[in-house]
């Protein structure tokens, strides 16, 4: 699971922080997720969708559910 830039602890605590464990199975938020990886790396620069790409490869291999549920472009200033 190769995430690039990212330090995988962070991307880690992340995941598990924002998953629902629901009665089918385990399902992951991206958009919550990328606001816990912002605050846990600081990294408030890398566009949302590259963040949920790094997210949702962590939660798929932990066995995860993903929901990409970020908005366009609300990482961006008006």
């Amino acid at each position: 699971m190769d995430n690039g830039k990212f330090d995988p602890a962070d991307l880690l605590s992340a995941v598990n922080a924002c998953v629902n464990i629901a009665y089918e199975g385990s399902l992951l938020s991206t958009s919550k997720a990328i606001g816990k990886l912002r605050m846990l790396s600081g990294d408030f620069v890398t566009p949302d969708e590259e963040l949920a790409i790094a997210i949702s490869k962590t939660a798929i291999a932990l066995g995860y559910v993903v929901i990409f549920d970020e908005r366009p472009g609300a990482d961006s200033a008006p």
